[in-house]
């Protein structure tokens, strides 16, 4: 038994157990010795010495020797591909010849034999030709077309005089506004014109434009309490362009009477 350096005087030290794994290592150490001439290791209390790979003679990667490459298999050649087809030019077939066809007389009728009484006519009536089928439908009498209405004559345009300023429509064109407009009633397609015009001077030239407008959307308004649609009145306001006639005045004229 030994005795450890550190232990107190007169204090035994236990004995060490080695484990079942330190057991084997040292065995397989020993193999290792053995086999490689070096003395085993000396089992003591203290751990034991690891072993030093160059002594044990195992691998490592100074002496690893790299494995030899094994030999290709021997693989058998594909075989051949097989040769292209070869063109054959196909044969020219060529038609038979057309029978000939002889055309002789039509043969006799067969004859009776002795004795036969000889047969009668047909006494089938001939067949009638089929009815007509054809049906007539009558035609209805034609409508009487109504007596078109009498062209009315021809209506001159109205031309309405203002004094100065004024927009209101004076009393004598009332008369003949209403007659335009028992006319425009009359005849749904017809249509008015109204140029509308006013005095002025360069400076006030657009005050002018803006009287004639009045004038003019005064006249409409007086057609539409008649039942005129405004669509069916044109409205011009030329402003200062009079075109020779009195300065402040309106034309009203139809389009397509």
């Amino acid at each position: 038994m030994s005795r450890s350096p550190n232990a107190p005087a007169g204090r035994s030290v236990p004995p060490r157990v080695l484990s079942a794994a330190a057991a084997v290592a040292l065995s397989l150490a020993a193999t290792a010795c053995s086999s490689s001439g070096t003395a085993p290791p000396q089992t003591s209390a203290a751990a034991p010495a690891p072993p030093n790979p160059a002594n044990t003679g195992g691998l490592t990667l100074e002496n690893a020797q790299p494995l030899p490459i094994p030999p290709r298999p021997d693989i058998f050649p594909p075989p051949a591909p097989p040769p292209p087809p070869v063109f054959k030019a196909p044969t020219l077939m060529t038609a038979p010849d057309l029978p000939q066809i002889s055309v002789g007389p039509s043969p006799a009728p067969p004859s009776l034999p002795e004795g036969a009484p000889p047969v009668p006519p047909s006494n089938r009536p001939a067949a009638s030709p089929p009815p007509d089928r054809t049906q007539t439908a009558a035609l209805p009498p034609p409508t009487p077309k109504a007596p078109a209405a009498p062209a009315l004559p021809r209506m001159e345009p109205l031309t309405v005089l203002f004094d100065g300023a004024a927009t209101a429509l004076p009393e004598p064109a009332q008369a003949r506004l209403e007659a335009i407009a028992e006319r425009m009633n009359a005849n749904p397609q017809l249509r008015l014109q109204i140029r509308s015009y006013a005095s002025g001077t360069p400076e006030t030239a657009r005050e002018a434009r803006q009287l004639s407008l009045a004038r003019a959307l005064a006249v409409r308004e007086r057609l539409g309490t008649a039942g005129i649609a405004s669509t069916r009145v044109d409205i011009r306001a030329l402003g200062m362009e009079a075109a020779g006639g009195a300065p402040d005045r309106l034309d009203v004229e139809f389009l397509n009477q």
